[in-house]
This record gives C-alpha cells, sequence and structure tokens, in this order.
C-alpha cells in the first residue's frame, strides 16, 4: 500500500469512529476491510500523529475498551477557526474565480459558510474592510452547462448541434455524455457519439444547442464518472505535435507550456502539444518565426510549409505608388 492509500485509510477509521464512538473492534475491522489485528496496530501508529518529537496521544487518542473503539482529539483542534486577514482575502478572491455556473448553490453556500466562519472570528485582522475586485471574462462557461451536467448525472442522451473545426461544418449528434471537465480554461463533455460511433470529446464553445432527451443509457464497463476514462481528453485533440524552439525564446516557452516542455539541443527546447487540427500549431511556429520549427508529425512540418508560402505570397505582388 503507498502512502496516499494509508493516509485515506487511516482518515477513514479516524472518521468513522468520530462519527460511530463505542464501534465495536470487529466491527470496524470489517468497514475498512482489515483483520483486527492489523487495525489495532494502525491504531498504534494513529496515536503518533502530532508534531515531532511525537508523542504518543499528541493530537489523537484512539483506544479500545472492552472490544470498543473510542477516539478523542486534542482539545485544539476543536477551537473555533480564525482567519488572519490574509488567509479570509486569498478565501474570497478564490470564491471570485470560481465559474458559478458550475454548481450554483455550492458557490453560493461555500460562500456563506466562509462568510460566517470570518465574521464569528476573534482576529480582528480578519476583517474585510477593502473589497477585492478580480478581473473575470464576463461571457458564462456555457448556457447548456447545466443541461450537460444534468445528463452526465443522470445518464441521459442529449441532442447537440456541434460545429466540428476539421469539417467547418455543424452536424447534430446524439451524444451519451460520461464526463465533464476543464482544461487550460476551457471546459468539455466526453461521450459517446451515436453518429460516429465512438467516443468523442466536445468543447463548450462549439455545442451551438443542447437538448436533454427522454433515453437513458449505461455506462460501459470501466468507466468511472468520479475520475474519467482512462484514454480521457487528450487535451485537445488525438494528434500529438512537436515543435522546437530554440535558445531565444526559450525561457518564454517553457514559462508558458510548463511541464509540456523538454530540453533541445543548443539550448533549445521541444514543446509536445496535442491538437485537434493543425492551425494552432503552425501559427505557433509562424508566430516565433524564425526561432521555431516543426518536428512531427510530417503533416504538420507540411503545413507550416504551406502557410509559409502563403505568407510570402502576400508579398509577391508589385506595390502599387501611391
Amino acid at each position: 500500500m503507498n502512502v496516499a492509500d494509508r493516509i485515506n485509510r487511516i482518515l477513514l477509521i479516524m472518521s468513522y469512529v468520530s462519527q460511530n464512538q463505542g464501534i465495536w473492534l470487529d466491527d470496524l475491522a470489517k468497514k475498512v476491510e482489515m483483520r483486527p489485528q492489523d487495525l489495532l496496530k494502525e491504531m498504534e501508529f494513529m496515536l503518533l500523529i502530532g508534531k515531532p518529537p511525537f508523542r504518543p496521544d499528541d493530537y489523537v487518542d484512539i483506544y479500545v475498551e472492552d472490544q470498543r473503539v473510542f477516539i478523542e482529539y486534542d482539545q485544539m483542534l476543536n477551537r473555533p477557526l480564525r482567519f488572519t486577514r490574509s488567509e479570509a482575502v486569498a478565501l474570497l478572491v478564490s470564491l471570485q474565480l470560481l465559474d458559478p455556473e458550475v454548481d450554483p448553490d455550492a458557490v453560493e453556500s461555500l460562500k456563506s459558510k466562509i462568510q460566517e466562519v470570518i465574521d464569528r472570528s476573534e482576529d480582528p485582522r480578519s476583517r474585510i474592510e477593502n473589497r477585492v475586485v478580480v478581473d473575470r471574462p464576463s461571457r458564462p462557461v456555457s448556457e447548456h452547462f447545466a443541461l450537460l451536467r444534468q445528463a452526465v448525472e443522470e445518464h441521459l442522451k442529449v441532442r447537440i448541434d456541434y460545429y466540428s473545426l476539421t469539417r467547418n461544418e455543424t452536424l447534430s449528434r446524439k451524444v451519451r455524455p460520461y464526463h465533464l471537465t476543464k482544461r487550460l480554461g476551457y471546459w468539455y463533455v466526453e461521450g459517446y457519439c451515436e453518429l460516429r460511433r465512438d467516443v468523442r470529446t466536445f468543447k463548450f464553445d462549439r455545442i451551438l444547442a443542447a437538448d436533454l432527451l427522454n433515453d437513458s443509457f449505461s455506462l460501459p464497463e470501466g468507466v468511472d464518472v468520479r475520475r474519467g476514462g482512462n484514454n480521457f481528453l487528450r487535451f485537445p485533440g488525438d494528434r500529438q505535435m512537436r515543435v522546437y524552439f530554440d535558445a531565444d525564446v526559450a525561457p518564454w516557452i517553457k514559462e508558458q507550456w510548463g511541464d509540456s516542455v523538454e530540453p533541445g539541443e543548443d539550448g533549445g527546447v521541444v514543446l509536445t502539444l496535442e491538437s485537434e487540427t493543425l492551425e494552432f500549431p503552425s501559427r505557433l511556429v509562424l508566430r516565433f518565426a524564425p526561432h521555431a520549427r516543426p518536428l512531427s508529425p510530417p503533416e504538420l512540418i507540411e503545413k507550416v510549409q504551406r502557410d509559409a508560402r502563403k505568407v510570402l505570397s502576400l508579398y509577391d505582388a508589385p506595390v502599387s505608388a501611391s
């Protein structure tokens, strides 16, 4: 078992005992899928949760009496939450950056709960006299977001009018939506397209219309709506592109693209990205010319060459004297 799984198991034990004080040891062991003797060893480890030098019962005291399990926490963990001014400002700014259309009820509930904690704080520095204004795009996530979210949650089919950038056409499609996700500021829905008879990813910006159908579907085996599919959203398409940038622009590329960049020759870098069309990668190369060149696939190299010739042709015609 890795560290993350063990931490999750410890948190499960603590939470379950807190809500079921005096639970039988054997019942708790079944709940967390452990043998009673292994559970006792884990509970001994939990007694060391605290701060160096990690004395027993520092923060958590979990114990067994007459085969029943109880847990107690240090009183300092039960004190009212208090925010410093900087913590409160950080939370309020973060809330403003949320997409309210995603779950408006949850966002409002979260705002009110944080405001309650701030209002009852005994730390006068946590009072927010000033208001923080965040510059956000005025456009909503999508007028179809609530409908698509309902379709995902209730496993209902939808009919969408979708504009395909690669084919430059709009088609009506019947889709079984599996997942919603956000990547680099854009929302997508992934699902089975009955027109293409395959799983497809649809960008919200290109969904022109959407209707909820009274037609349910079952998730295919292996699809976990909480975590996404194994091949979900190879953003934003299924073709991998590689572009070389020389040392003059490498720092900017690394700053903008992060983990998608790897060291290249002569102090340059290689950017790997996935795109559903050749348009964006080609424009990116030409934008940084002569400091960038396409590496793969061959169709990207040909696309850049064609686009470069188009640009040059604009300057072949003689300029008339004014």
